[in-house]
Order: structure tokens, then C-alpha cells, then sequence
């Protein structure tokens, strides 16, 4: 959540275990803002497995929405670029379905009004890779399945995604390990044992629901070899940790390269985000074809806060811009 005065909040909920508190984690977070003129949304989390189809999850967080609003009234994005009420919202699911990517890239887009660009937002599950050409998103792709597709969305992010959906198998004394496929350990223990995320004791959002700190990530990434850390040394550990980060870095790439193949020019503009953002400074230094690109990074812009709520952020200025 987001407003004009760049106030900005990230709340980890977990839709799909309980829905039917949305609406009051949502009305709790809007009274800690200043009273709103307008509400402006954007959404994703309609794919969530407690919902039987996009189209139910649209109705359902639409309506949580507007209770949540009260009085105020609200106006949801679509794919159309265009602000809608909740009614047609509703009426046209597939064009409020997982519309958050494309508020960013509209918003984010102003940066190349006479160039081109490429939007890379790396967050905690998923990673959006969009072309912008002269001021506007220029994806082959608006549907979730349509950009996976031609590599524009790929589930892969920063602190969420298990790490038995990156690799299949580790190498540990020149022998290859199979890897178990169990949601033992994420990305955030890799990262965390790389120090490329703090420590967060207080954070429990993790594959065990214990502390998200090195300790506990050694412990679930040990899990992932079918193993306690005691039978591990420290230098296995940090081994399995760097070859895991190898393998989504291989994954990434291969998608950049994808959508850089069916666009006709170089990016003069990259535009980096989310609430993983350093893992896409990561990704375009080992890139050549974007090492001359212009880089914009919106926690160094704006905030580090903003830019994890970029999609939130985005929504807001349009929503201020398009009265």
C-alpha cells in the first residue's frame, strides 16, 4: 500500500489459508492513512488455490476491497490501461486479473518517451521482464499465460520460490545429489546465507514457519539433501546455497535473452524493482546486451520501501494523474 505523500507499506498475507480475514487486515491497514478521496487498485493473488477460478478470485477481492473501503470509493486497473469500477472490474475478470505489472509498467514507462526500455521487477515469487518503447509497455503478452509464454513472467522471485522449482540436483564432492522435492527450504535461506538478504528473527514466513535467519536457513537447506546440518559442513552449506543462486540466475537469464529476441532494439533504459531488486543488478551485470543500457533503480529513486510496493506505488501516481 502506497499514497501520494510516499508513505509505503508491504503486509505478507496468506490468501489462500485465510480469505475470509481480508477484508479486515485491509480496512485495519487503510485507517492508518490520512482519509481518501479515491482508492486505487491493482491486484494479483486471483490464481490462489482457495479460489476455484480467476473469475471468483477477481468477485472476491473486488468485494473485499469495497468493504474494506467503507465509504470511499474505489477504482480498479485493468490491462486495458484504464481505471474501471468495482462492477466491471468484476464483468471482465481476465482484464483484472494480475493487472499489478502493468500499472508499473505504464508508470514506469514515462522514463522512455522518446526511447526504449526494459522493466525488470524481481519480487519475493515472481520476476515481470516487460519492453517499453516510447512511453508505453510494449509486452507480446497481457494474460498471465500469454507472458510466461513469451518469457515476459517467470515464477521465479527472491524469497518465496522453493528451491526444489530451481534445481533438480547439487554437486557435493564431485558427486551429484539428487535434490528432494519437498517445500524444505526457498530462495531467502540461499540469499540469506550469501548475505544478500538480512536476517529478519522476527520473520516467520518461511518454508518451516521459524526465524528467516542463517541459523534456521542452513537447517532447511540441509533438508533439501536429506540431511541435519550437523552432517554438513559450513562450506556444503554455502556451496549448495551458490549453486542454487547459479541455477535461478541461468533461468533468469534465459528469459531476458528470450524477450530481448523478439523485440527489434537494444534497451537504452533498464528500470529495476521489487522487493528482490538486487537480484536483477545481479542479472544485468552478467548480460552483455544491457551492459550499455541506462540503469534506473527505484529503491535508490525513491525508496527501498517504494520500491518492494512498486506495483502499489504506480497505481496511486495514475490514479492521481487520471482523475
Amino acid at each position: 500500500m502506497t499514497d501520494l505523500n510516499q508513505q509505503a507499506r508491504n503486509l505478507p498475507f496468506a490468501l489462500w489459508k485465510q480469505k475470509e480475514n481480508l477484508a479486515n487486515v485491509l480496512r485495519s491497514e487503510i485507517a492508518k492513512y490520512p482519509v481518501a478521496e479515491r482508492i486505487a487498485v491493482t491486484m494479483t493473488g486471483e490464481l490462489a488455490d482457495c479460489f476455484a477460478s480467476k473469475a471468483e478470485g477477481v468477485r472476491f477481492i473486488t468485494e473485499e476491497v469495497v468493504k474494506a473501503a467503507g465509504k470511499v470509493p474505489v477504482q480498479i486497473w485493468q490491462t486495458a490501461g484504464e481505471f474501471v469500477p468495482p462492477s466491471i472490474a468484476i464483468e471482465f475478470p481476465l482484464l483484472t486479473a494480475a493487472a499489478n505489472w502493468h500499472a508499473l509498467a505504464t508508470w514506469a514507462a514515462r522514463a522512455t518517451a522518446s526511447s526504449s526500455g526494459l522493466l525488470i521487477d524481481i519480487g519475493s515469487t515472481t520476476t515481470d521482464i516487460i519492453p517499453l518503447k516510447q512511453g508505453i509497455p510494449a509486452s507480446n503478452g497481457l494474460t498471465d499465460f500469454e507472458r510466461l509464454r513469451y518469457g515476459e513472467l517467470v515464477y521465479t522471485g527472491g524469497k518465496r520460490t522453493p528451491l526444489c522449482a530451481v534445481a533438480r540436483s547439487v554437486m557435493l564432492d564431485g558427486k551429484e545429489i539428487p535434490l528432494a522435492a519437498e517445500f524444505f527450504a526457498t530462495t531467502q535461506d540461499i540469499y540469506l546465507i550469501l548475505n544478500l538478504l538480512p536476517e529478519e528473527s522476527d520473520n516467520y514466513d518461511t518454508a518451516d514457519a521459524r526465524p528467516a535467519d542463517c541459523r534456521h536457513a542452513s537447517q532447511r537447506i540441509a533438508k533439501m539433501v536429506c540431511c541435519d546440518t550437523h552432517e554438513l559442513g559450513a562450506s556444503q552449506i554455502q556451496s549448495i546455497a551458490e549453486q542454487f543462486a547459479e541455477h535461478q540466475m541461468a533461468l533468469l537469464k534465459r528469459a531476458i535473452r528470450q524477450v530481448l529476441t523478439q523485440i527489434s532494439y537494444r534497451p537504452e533504459h533498464l528500470i529495476v524493482s521489487g522487493s528482490s531488486e538486487f537480484l536483477a543488478h545481479m542479472l544485468i551485470k552478467e548480460i552483455p546486451e544491457l551492459d550499455q543500457a541506462d540503469v534506473i533503480s527505484l529503491s535508490k529513486t525513491v525508496s527501498p520501501e517504494i520500491a518492494s510496493a512498486a506495483c502499489a506505488h504506480a497505481v496511486t501516481f495514475l490514479a492521481y494523474e487520471r482523475p
